[in-house]
């Protein structure tokens, strides 16, 4: 054989190769978690009922801004993320029982989240006239990227199937001001459009749950915010109405203020260890629904 043939021939082997490698290459489900102090979740470690197990097969990347700063940007088992160590957010019970829906399935899920922060400017995609793309957005978007490329780094094809997203309290808010109020729902709907174009996901599930259960006077935009999250919502046939974005039920759960030995007894805005972990099985069972 010449050099040239043998050059070829190489050429030949590697391409065959490549697609086959491509062709067989695992396919891991990706589910995004973003929002606020809800998202990065008020729940304790240590009030985890001995009942839940939790499926450490789920991989989990979260941002270097979770947990201390410690332990983020690689991917680990399913393990808790919030401000501090000793609190989690939905990622235990969401990861959890999407792997228990989708045994055959490999699943993983990216987060980045912020306690107070709000959709109006932190949040703000910065899309649109006059707008600045916020500290947040910039932060989520970078951890999904540098999340899903280092998935493919290790050899698996990633494929982002949901996003999970509870925030709407800081745009609620009396210092917010009425008007980022009644602009919730229009930026909620910029927000998911923008989502699935940064991503190239252009019909991503997008599942949030209601927020602020309890009226407060801080809250002075609080029915604003909360009837712009049915607005947006697919099933709510409005002008802000969004394709494939649910909203889930949560102001029947558990809050932190009536957590076990809570240091927070009048917490009236914050979901307790097991008001998450039922929000997040709402959130997997809602995807599963329309996903299976």
């Amino acid at each position: 054989m010449d050099e040239d043939s043998m050059r070829k021939f190489v050429l030949f082997l590697f391409i065959t190769v490549s697609g086959f490698l491509s062709m067989t290459a695992q396919v891991v489900d990706v589910y995004l978690i973003g929002g606020q102090s809800n998202a990065t979740g008020q729940g304790y470690v240590r009030n985890i009922p001995v009942s839940f197990r939790l499926d450490t097969t789920v991989l989990f990347y979260y941002s270097r801004f979770l947990n201390n700063g410690e332990g983020g940007e690689c991917w680990r088992p399913l393990c808790q993320a919030s401000e501090t160590k000793d609190k989690f957010g939905v990622e235990l019970s969401l990861g959890t029982k999407l792997q228990k829906l989708y045994p055959e399935r490999r699943v993983a899920l990216i987060k980045h989240a912020l306690s107070g922060s709000n959709l109006y400017e932190q949040w703000n995609p910065g899309n649109r006239s006059g707008d600045v793309r916020g500290e947040e957005y910039v932060k989520f978007v970078e951890t999904v990227y540098s999340g899903i490329k280092d998935l493919e780094r290790q050899g698996f094809h990633p494929v982002i199937r949901a996003m999970v997203w509870q925030q709407g309290e800081a745009d609620a808010r009396d210092i917010a001001g009425m008007d980022q109020s009644r602009h919730y729902g229009p930026n909620l709907k910029n927000f998911i459009e923008q989502v699935r174009k940064e991503f190239s996901c252009d019909s991503l599930l997008f599942i949030y749950g209601t927020v602020m259960p309890l009226a407060a006077p801080r809250f002075t935009g609080r029915e604003l915010v909360r009837e712009a999250q049915v607005a947006v919502s697919e099933s709510s046939g409005s002008e802000l109405s969004v394709k494939n974005a649910i909203l889930v039920p949560a102001d029947d759960l558990q809050m932190r203020c009536n957590d076990y030995q809570t240091p927070m007894p009048e917490d009236d805005v914050h979901l307790g260890t097991y008001g998450l972990l039922n929000l997040g099985e709402r959130f997997a069972d809602t995807i599963f629904e329309r996903l299976r």
